[in-house]
């Protein structure tokens, strides 16, 4: 049996516009801007954060709960780049902006999207550039957290 590696089998990938969040096209996402070669290698944070509904009756006799709906807290750390050309990270997350942040796993980064591919899509607004500290002899970084304003598909298929 062999693990499933992460390593080059990531796409991220930012676009302006989706029809349709649970089908999005290949030519939707091919027409976006890849972010995987800016994202540090621990860079793309996505945590789910599940709520609990409290289904307790007065009747029970022990304590329940179900689950409720599901929050995504998105923070990216991408590197600054030295050419304005290269600098995909600052041209394209700009503060304020309305996308979809796309991510494809488990297929090398480098091919396009293709149909029957598995999405993750994120609708989402970028945050503002939080700069880190510089440090000795590593790149300049940028947080910056993306926030999903409306109802992501974490199961979407490309479409053709």
């Amino acid at each position: 049996m062999a693990d499933l590696l992460g390593d080059g089998n990531v796409k991220v990938t930012f676009v302006l516009a989706v029809a349709n969040v649970s089908l999005p096209t290949a030519t939707e996402l091919n027409g976006g801007t890849d972010l995987q070669t800016v994202i540090t290698k621990e860079g793309l944070d996505i945590k789910p954060d599940q709520a609990s509904v409290d289904n307790t009756a007065l009747a029970s006799t022990s304590e329940t709960e179900d689950a409720g709906t599901t929050k995504y807290e998105i923070t990216l750390t991408w590197k600054r780049q030295q050419a304005t050309v290269d600098d995909i990270g600052y041209t394209t997350l700009v503060p304020g902006t309305l996308g979809y942040l796309c991510v494809r796993r488990n297929k090398a980064h480098d091919s396009s999207w293709a149909a029957d591919d598995e999405a993750e899509v994120y609708p989402v607004r970028c945050g503002a550039r939080m700069r880190q500290a510089p440090k000795l002899n590593e790149p300049q970084t940028v947080d910056q957290k993306l926030f999903n304003h409306t109802q992501a598909d974490t199961e979407a298929t490309v479409a053709a």
